[in-house]
């Protein structure tokens, strides 16, 4: 199953460890993860990337991806660009957000109550591991 990882990568990047460990738990359970590049320390437009490519590529990405699990603890417009591509297409989306943040998760993503939808409050990094594994499409919670 090919997992599309968002993450915030111009703002606020304050869950970037907890982004490296949830790439690295879905790599351990067999998921490819296409957008490894969301837990670099180095921006894609400091590699030298222009934002036409890093869309292009992302649009790319988000049309192979099976599921989307993103990171929202923290303000992104790119990454409320990419659930609303994928719930628009019908695909599933876990948004994962700190408990302690949640309340500044923007109305809108919190709001959302699309069955292909599911907000998730984590405490921990391990908690929203723990969480992926019973909902990451095949399971339960999902269908």
């Amino acid at each position: 199953m090919k997992v599309y990882l968002a993450a915030p990568m111009r703002g606020d990047r304050s869950a970037l460890a907890n982004v490296k460990k949830l790439l690295q738990a879905l790599e351990e359970r067999g998921y490819v993860v296409l957008t490894k590049h969301v837990a670099d320390d180095v921006l894609d437009v400091e590699k030298g990337m222009t934002p036409r490519e890093v869309f292009e590529r992302d649009i790319r990405l988000l049309e192979e991806a099976d599921v989307l699990v993103a990171e929202v603890s923290y303000p992104s417009l790119g990454v409320g660009f990419e659930i609303a591509y994928f719930l628009l297409r019908g695909k599933p989306v876990i948004a994962l957000a700190l408990r302690e943040r949640l309340e500044s998760v923007s109305a809108m993503i919190r709001g959302i109550t699309w069955e292909n939808f599911r907000l998730v409050a984590y405490s921990d990094v391990d908690e929203a591991i723990e969480k992926l594994d019973s909902m990451l499409p095949g399971s339960v919670d999902m269908q």
